[in-house]
């Protein structure tokens, strides 16, 4: 049973790694390393999928049945939500500040506002996906906890 739960989760982490070069190729293509957000964005993308999946399909993965992981969860997310909100402050400053323009200097004027919405989109999108994951991973761990100290009595 532990082996499946294994290929579960290392199939989940080839679809994740799939699913951040799929988003994450229009941007990278067209302007390589200049975006200053890359790595950010990436982590958005991973934090969504992963917290995505403890959430609806805990009883598939190798730590359902593992307490202690659950309760280092519960605490792991409070440094989570921070990175979270504090790089989103800073893709927003340098928005406001700079401009998404700035580092797309060999890039068409027309294609630069096209590539400008897709990447506050999907910046944006994955980043609410992995604020909300993260405020509900706590309340999904410590349900499960109960849940499963309850089962025993």
């Amino acid at each position: 049973m532990m082996g499946n739960k294994l290929s579960f989760e290392l199939l989940a982490w080839v679809i994740t790694g799939v699913i951040l070069c799929l988003v994450l190729a229009p941007i990278y293509l067209t302007l390589g390393d200049s975006f200053p957000f890359l790595v950010e964005n990436g982590m958005f993308i991973i934090i969504f999928i992963t917290f995505l999946r403890f959430i609806f399909l805990m009883p598939y993965h190798w730590f359902d049945d593992f307490v202690w992981f659950k309760l280092i969860m519960i605490f792991a997310v409070i440094p989570i939500l921070l990175y979270l909100v504090d790089n989103v402050m800073d893709f927003q400053a340098y928005a406001d500040e700079k401009g998404l323009q700035t580092f797309m200097d060999s890039v068409t004027v027309s294609k630069q506002m096209s590539l400008i919405k897709y990447i506050k989109s999907e910046y944006y999108f994955f980043w609410a996906g992995a604020f909300i994951c993260s405020l509900a991973i706590p309340i999904k761990m410590i349900r499960s906890i109960w849940r499963m100290k309850n089962k025993k009595r």
